[in-house]
């Protein structure tokens, strides 16, 4: 238990028992004395107040067993509840936007005056320049997805809300129009290389394209400025318009001289549109919320008659509708049928076909990570263009260097990061554009919007913070409709480190989705995404589906899909649950903590099998070592390997049966693992009761080790997916499987090694020599005491069965 009946609970059950022993002679004595006269011992306050302090321990401790009971059971009816919201998802049709009946062929805004209906998917007079100019200017023959309908609507002066997958082609919507449109679009967006990427691209097709920005040189500046106000005049026209203008929203809600040249661009006619790029920014609710989006409500009151385009790649309802009332637009009708006011809706499945997402384990020694993506690079995507993303500027850089090092030139690389002068990270945007850099290693800077369509490859070295980060960020490859791989390299103890750095969130709840997702070696990668994003972000299911399969159709070219059925194994762990749960207890009792690798190696034996605790306080603290008997205790160690054991370890965390525990210090975030709300479902067991199958059962999925030969590991780690052509779409079933993972070394080093190689700062309860250690405690004139007791009696419960393999 925590709080405040953690204080009251005696924390040896030694003391409780003599309490409870003396209570009973005192009883027993008082009892025999009511049959004599009146004493003077039976005044005696001493024995009255033991007596109360005996009830009130037993009182205490059946409370806390009833709140442990509670807080389980509530565990359980929300994890039901947030089942039944899904399956209720699955059955019921998406009302995200309002129905009205369609009428084809519409001719725009003037006769939705008139009520007739607008589909805007048909044909308008301006259908045929549309379709030219995208063939001369952007050399494209055919929309795609929505794109057509957002154009026509665009055309027709509405406010238009769009969500359309990463890589799905949503600057063609605003950029198309712009060209046929008298006046400027204003495009406001959110990222420095995003606009850096967008203005590159346009100028290279003689789009006149200006951007005004923090990085912008003071001239560049002047003179577009100059061309806008000249335009704000009347002067120019035609060919000589700026045709669109990129922004920060910083630039736009505090310049009030840039905010008064756009009120008079609309006075003069020159203000065609405003574009707000990654809409979901503007939202407190949205995943990506900045202030200064959410005050672009400024541009409706300075500017009321200018169309408003918001775009998004993930955008739930609820988001949508914060932004349109933040923004100061309608309410949205579907583009299909639309009348005379409301903004219009356009939405495009989020599943990309082309994409083929592959989880690796990844190595603990960080050498040998650059070296294995080192090898899948030559292997696969030579001479292919990619992106690496890193969680710290600094693992950018050091990736980067070393790669291009282990490859001999081979893989020319680039690093990208906040803290890059700007001219540089202007000159790495034109060599990667030109292919003289090949492969870009970079944080989220370089994420958001980035156009190379011709990315073949997208690897993670690291989790991200969220499923949603990681669809954006993946999302970047393949955006040319070919084949591309999407990479994830993983390993438990990558999760630490994750933690340490959402520290401050409540409950990090997409952390540990985006772990789940990482752990899942069943279940397919397309259902896995529908799933999350129609539960966190309320999205309907039929985003995820396509023309060929339904949503709950496996993707048949992830790397579940593919994977050899043989090539891993799924074990009922609840013996090693429940000892892994008995120990953490256990160090709960001496007063004390563990982080994620010491829980593992007590429950694996290894080490010393002694755990510190802190005595005293501040600067006056000191460690006694604590003996843990895994005999007396739990009846001998777990079996199962070191990373097995982590894999299970962060299993039991997603589920509710452990929990992440914080501890801020003066340099940086240590988390430790301790029991989660449902552990008491196990705890409360004995071994005995575990054995004969009493309580949940707890599923747990493992790879099969595969040892290779010396020369096998001159060879790259292996793909889940036979080489592919980049073009070619994915045709294997789902029964064609591959071979099982290749695992080097069982014993890995530890994640100190990792740390230490990226320059984290040092962990100040390591430095201080005070936290849980599993090494020889150091030399002590304390006593080292054992603590071993088993769990409580025998208890019989329902045989519910848990399945925690997703």
């Amino acid at each position: 238990m925590t709080g405040r009946y953690e204080d009251l609970t005696l924390s040896d059950d030694e003391e409780l028992q003599a309490v409870l022993e003396m209570s009973a002679r005192e009883n027993e004595l008082q009892s025999q004395q009511s049959q004599s006269p009146p004493s003077r011992s039976q005044s005696n306050p001493e024995a009255a107040l033991r007596a109360r302090l005996s009830s009130i321990a037993v009182e205490i401790a059946s409370i806390d067993d009833e709140i442990a009971r509670l807080q389980a059971r509530r565990y359980d009816l929300v994890e039901e509840r947030d089942n039944v919201v899904e399956r209720l998802r699955l059955v019921r049709p998406s009302a995200s936007a309002t129905p009205l009946t369609s009428t084809p062929n519409g001719k725009g805004k003037e006769k939705a005056k008139e009520q007739i209906l607008v589909d805007y998917r048909t044909q308008f007079e301006w259908s045929g320049s549309l379709k030219a100019k995208m063939k001369s200017i952007f050399g494209i023959d055919s929309f795609r997805l929505c794109q057509e309908g957002v154009c026509n609507a665009n055309m027709d002066r509405r406010d238009v809300f769009c969500i359309m997958p990463t890589g799905g082609g949503k600057s063609l919507t605003y950029q198309l129009p712009a060209l046929l449109t008298p006046g400027c679009t204003l495009v406001i967006s959110p990222l420095l290389a995003l606009i850096d990427d967008q203005v590159e691209s346009l100028r290279e097709v003689g789009v006149d394209v200006v951007k005004i920005t923090g990085n912008t040189s003071r001239g560049e500046q002047t003179d577009a400025m100059k061309r806008l106000t000249a335009m704000s005049k009347g002067a120019g026209s035609g060919q000589n318009e700026i045709k669109l203008c990129y922004v920060t929203p910083e630039k736009v809600v505090k310049s009030k001289r840039f905010l008064s040249l756009i009120q008079k661009l609309d006075e003069a006619g020159k203000l065609a549109r405003f574009v707000i790029d990654e809409a979901h920014c503007v939202s407190e609710q949205g995943h990506d919320f900045r202030p200064d989006y959410s005050a672009l409500s400024c541009l409706r009151r300075t500017c009321p008659s200018v169309p408003t385009l918001a775009l998004s790649a993930t955008c739930p309802p609820i988001v949508r509708d914060d932004v349109l009332n933040i923004l100061h637009m309608k309410p949205v009708v579907e583009g299909k049928s639309v009348g005379p006011t409301g903004t219009v809706f356009f939405s495009s499945p989020l599943y990309r076909k082309n994409l083929h997402y592959t989880v690796f384990p990844k190595p603990s020694d960080t050498g040998q990570v650059i070296q294995v993506m080192k090898d899948y690079i030559l292997e696969h995507h030579r001479n292919h263009t990619g992106i690496i993303y890193c969680l710290s500027r600094k693992e950018a850089e050091t990736v980067a260097e070393k790669l291009e090092a282990l490859s001999d030139g081979m893989i020319k690389t680039g690093y990208y990061h906040a803290d890059l002068a700007p001219e540089r990270r202007a000159q790495l945007h034109r060599q990667w554009r030109a292919g003289t850099v090949q492969v870009v290693c970079a944080t989220i800077a370089f994420g958001l919007g980035i156009d190379k369509k011709e990315v073949r490859f997208v690897l993670h070295h690291s989790i991200s913070k969220s499923l949603d980060h990681f669809y954006q960020e993946s999302g970047r490859a393949g955006r040319d409709g070919k084949d591309a791989d999407c990479v994830l390299y993983y390993r438990p103890q990558d999760l630490n480190r994750l933690l340490s750095m959402t520290w401050n969130d409540r409950v990090p709840a997409k952390l540990l989705a985006m772990v789940r997702f990482a752990q899942d070696i069943e279940e397919c990668r397309k259902i896995q995404f529908a799933k999350y994003f129609s539960a966190s972000s309320n999205l309907s299911m039929s985003s995820w589906t396509t023309e060929e399969a339904d949503v709950l159709a496996p993707c048949g070219h992830c790397d579940n899909c593919r994977r050899d059925m043989d090539s891993f194994t799924r074990r009922d762990v609840t013996l090693e649950s429940w000892k892994i749960m008995q120990i953490a207890d256990a160090v709960k009792q001496n007063a004390g903590r563990v982080t994620m690798a010491q829980l593992c190696d007590l429950a694996r034996g290894t080490g010393s099998g002694n755990f510190a605790v802190v005595q005293g306080k501040r600067k006056a603290r000191s460690k006694e070592a604590v003996e843990l008997d895994l005999e007396e205790l739990v009846d001998g160690k777990i079996d199962l390997s070191k990373d097995e054991t982590e894999i299970l370890c962060v299993h039991l965390l997603i589920s509710g049966y452990l929990q992440q525990i914080y501890q801020q210090t003066a340099y940086s975030t240590n988390i430790y693992f301790a029991l989660g709300p449902r552990a008491s479902q196990l705890t409360c067991l004995s071994r005995s009761d575990v054995v004969q199958g009493r309580g949940p059962k707890i599923y747990c999925c493992f790879r099969k080790k595969v040892r290779r030969t010396a020369a096998a590991r001159k060879s790259t780690v292996p793909d889940p997916r036979q080489p592919r052509v980049p073009g070619n779409n994915p045709t294997t079933p789902r029964s064609k499987r591959v071979v099982g993972d290749v695992v080097d070394n069982e014993e890995d080093c530890s994640s100190d090694t990792f740390f230490e190689s990226f320059g984290t700062d040092e962990d100040e309860d390591s430095a201080m020599n005070w936290h849980f250690t599993v090494r020889s405690p150091a030399t002590s004139s304390r006593k080292s005491r054992k603590t071993g007791s088993r769990a409580g009696p025998s208890t019989t419960l329902d045989n519910d069965v848990i399945e925690l393999s997703d």
